[in-house]
């Protein structure tokens, strides 16, 4: 809302009328999404060099990216190194493979437990960004005076700075000797080395010297760093041989070990005389570190037999161990076996249009170990401070729940399908089913506070979960003539339901106003949407008294018209916790995508477009444009709010029954569907004798990613993303909730492509 508008609202709905020297000047309208968001540049430079003879090869490449955010302050800066070879010496061969880089970022940064959306949302529009006669420059709310505390986004994402520094080099070398013909034994050791280091610095401010909400006598300094150091070590020996011209095997055994340590310390520390010094000290100072160690051990063997190239035969077991889980249950074996038959090749199908018909299956287990390390194992965190009358003292808590008896978690897969290419492969496709049980799920339960864990979750194997779909794609290649083109689809769509959750009858998780949103339960799909079903508005108080016992908790908050009115599923004549239902899927009911190209002379063009549909999003920023608990800043779908009979079914009343806001329902539900033009490049070859002497290759072009979005859904972006991590966590709940998630941004990159 602009000033005029947020002024009548907070007088209309809240009764209240700012009275800060700024809210009198009403001619002012600050619009804090604008200036909080910006178009970025970026530029993007590669440089490659190979070559190689008879018996060796080598390519080198370097690259710098500098990529501007679309966010004010936030950024990316990457320098790039990639050297790989291959030589051969008689019948031993050897080669290694390194990747070195160095990243910069410059991320979005929250206060408070809110995004920098929800602030740039919540802030008075009366208010400008900036003061020169306030500490630090900068203009927020006076909370006496303003009646409300929305942070300045702007203060937030510049004051100061946070630079999170990276390097990274990952490698490998390898040694490959052949022992008699077709059978050859291979070492190869890789690593992996990270080094991050991450700067906050905040210096003292005062947002209003008339009496600020928000202002810190103090520089608050953090410095955080990690690094990690893993090594894999892998031999294996591999055979190859054929019998009779038709009889081909293939058999590999394998041993590898790979140790991982993490290593990482956290300081903070304040300082109330200088904001000029930006280093740690021990003024009310924090000091936290952590080593974790990461191992696994695992064999391998392996059988590939085809019968000439008709019939194919593959069996594979594996057997590993993983320090994620206790001594009883580290090991786990995981067999598989895979089928196909080209049927292009049977005599009945010569002469015929097809140049390729393969039908092929395969069944197999593999395992996860993606948990946080030490889940099987009692943890203590120290560090905590306990009162003792009018002083704190240092102790020592629990910090993870044992749980011992932590193992594998095992995916049964099984899929069938058929590959095709006809006429000349200008006309390819296949179509794929698949069925997916995973079993010992390792999953996070919450654990009740009086517990006393610090962590608040224990890691479980909970139950098993079933997860089966068709995919399909179908391409057509035509490379005749001048003018070539090639068109790819690929359609798919998947369910997945619990099956089993042992003992627990449910989980829960992301957590929204002391809430969880996200639920795991059997006969449901993982991740489902949990709470209640809207039923428009209460409009007059003869609907009211007409339920008088549907108020939600039991009964705790009084109902009144113009609160929405929850549907009572059970019919037993309350609105309680009983009558939550499944109001949401996170995952879409079919994903699709469509690649494009085409050639003709020197000119090429490629396309790319991807989309879902039928998923939904539990948007959290219609609690920050809509919700109306208090007084803030809003959407100006709020001057639309309920404030008599028939105003309104839809936006409730300013200020009413906490269950308006406050409780998880369909209100915050969106339909995420979308189409999105993921990238768009136009590309000239050069084709002037006088740049032939200097480039074998010179071609100019532009590109666009994300340029073009279909959706009707109200947040910022629809492809929010998948937050789940390897390391597992509460972070698994997050699947489709959208917290004012930074945007995938739109982009136009125009280059030049030189070959020598």
């Amino acid at each position: 809302m602009d000033t005029q508008q947020y002024l009548q609202y907070a007088q209309d709905a809240f009764g209240f009328t700012p009275t800060s020297a700024l809210s009198q000047s009403n001619s002012n309208t600050t619009d804090f999404q604008d200036a909080l968001f910006r178009t970025g540049v970026m530029q993007k430079v590669d440089f490659g060099l190979s070559g190689g003879g008879e018996n060796n090869n080598y390519r080198f490449s370097a690259g710098y990216m500098d990529q501007e955010g679309a966010i004010i302050e936030t950024g990316f800066q990457r320098f790039s190194f990639r050297a790989n070879s291959n030589f051969t010496v008689g019948k031993f061969n050897f080669g290694e493979t390194m990747a070195v880089s160095f990243q910069t970022q410059n991320p979005e940064r929250n206060l408070g437990d809110r995004s920098l959306l929800e602030h740039a949302i919540k802030a008075a529009p009366y208010l400008p960004i900036y003061n020169p006669n306030n500490l630090q420059g900068f203009q927020g709310p006076n909370n006496d005076a303003d009646g409300q505390d929305g942070e300045n986004p702007i203060r937030v994402q510049t004051l100061g700075e946070h630079i999170n520094k990276s390097s990274a080099v990952l490698g490998s070398i390898f040694g490959e000797f052949e022992i008699i013909d077709g059978l050859k034994f291979k070492s190869q050791v890789g690593l992996e080395y990270r080094n991050a280091n991450t700067n906050i610095f905040v210096p003292s401010y005062n947002d209003d010297s008339e009496g600020a909400t928000h202002s810190s006598d103090f520089a608050t300094i953090t410095k955080n760093s990690s690094l990690r150091k893993s090594i894999t070590i892998t031999n294996s020996l591999n055979y190859t041989f054929s019998l009779s011209d038709k009889h081909n095997f293939d058999v590999l055994v394998l041993a590898e070990k790979q140790e991982t340590i993490d290593e990482l310390l956290n300081s903070n520390s304040q300082n109330p005389i200088t904001n000029d010094l930006n280093q740690v000290s021990s003024e009310k100072a924090f000091l936290q570190s952590f080593t974790y160690e990461y191992n696994r051990l695992g064999y391998l063997g392996r059988l590939n037999y085809n019968f000439d190239q008709k019939y194919i035969f593959a069996a594979s077991i594996r057997h590993d161990a993983s320090s994620r889980f206790g001594e009883n249950n580290r090991w786990g074996t995981f067999p598989s076996v895979a089928l196909g038959w080209n049927i292009a090749k049977e005599n009945f199908l010569t002469d015929t249009a097809f140049n390729t018909l393969k039908l092929r299956g395969s069944w197999g287990i593999t395992g996860n170990d993606r948990i946080n390390n030490y889940q099987y194992s009692a943890t203590l965190l120290s560090d905590f401070f306990y009162p003792f009358g009018d002083t704190l003292a240092t102790g020592t808590t629990a910090g993870g729940l044992a749980n011992p008896d932590l193992k594998w978690e095992e995916t049964t897969m099984m899929n069938i399908g058929l590959d095709f290419e006809l006429f000349d492969s200008k006309l390819t496709g296949a179509v794929e089913y698949f069925n997916n049980t995973s079993d010992d799920l390792l999953m996070s339960r919450p654990l009740a506070g009086s517990l006393g864990i610090h962590s608040g979750s224990v890691t479980e194997n909970v139950g098993s979960v079933e997860t089966n779909g068709v995919e399909f794609s179908l391409g057509y290649n035509d490379y005749d003539g001048d003018f070539t083109w090639s068109a790819n689809l690929n359609l798919g769509t998947s369910t997945n339901e619990v099956k089993s959750l042992g003992s627990n009858e449910s989980l829960s998780g992301g957590t929204f106003e002391s809430q969880d949103i996200s639920r795991i339960e059997v006969g449901e799909p993982l991740f489902f949407f949990f709470g209640y079903e809207t039923d428009g508005i209460y409009q007059t108080r003869a609907e009211v008294d007409a339920n008088l016992n549907q108020t939600l908790v039991d009964g705790e908050f009084p109902v009144n018209p113009g609160d929405i009115r929850f549907v009572d599923q059970n019919g037993d004549g309350q609105i309680n916790a009983d009558d939550r239902v499944k109001i949401g899927n996170p995952y879409p009911d079919f994903t699709y995508g469509l690649n494009l190209n085409a050639n003709y002379k020197q000119l090429d063009l490629n396309l790319f477009i991807s989309g879902v549909s039928g998923v939904d999003v539990y948007n959290t920023n219609i609690y920050d444009l809509e919700g109306m608990p208090r007084l803030f800043n809003a959407g100006t779908n709020v001057l639309n709010r309920w404030t008599g009979p028939g105003t309104s079914n839809s936006v409730p009343a300013a200020g009413g029954n906490d269950q308006n806001f406050n409780s998880i329902s369909d209100r915050f539900v969106e339909d995420g569907s979308f189409t999105r033009l993921k990238n768009i490049t136009l590309g000239y070859t050069l084709d002037n004798p006088a740049l032939d002497d200097y480039f074998s290759k010179c071609r100019i072009y532009i590109s666009g990613q994300n340029l073009i979005t279909i959706s009707d859904y109200s947040g910022l972006d629809p492809e929010i993303g998948n937050p789940l991590t390897n390391n597992g966590g509460n972070s698994q709940y997050e699947l489709g909730i959208d917290r004012g998630n930074y945007p995938q941004p739109k982009s136009v990159l125009l280059g030049v492509q030189l070959s020598f």
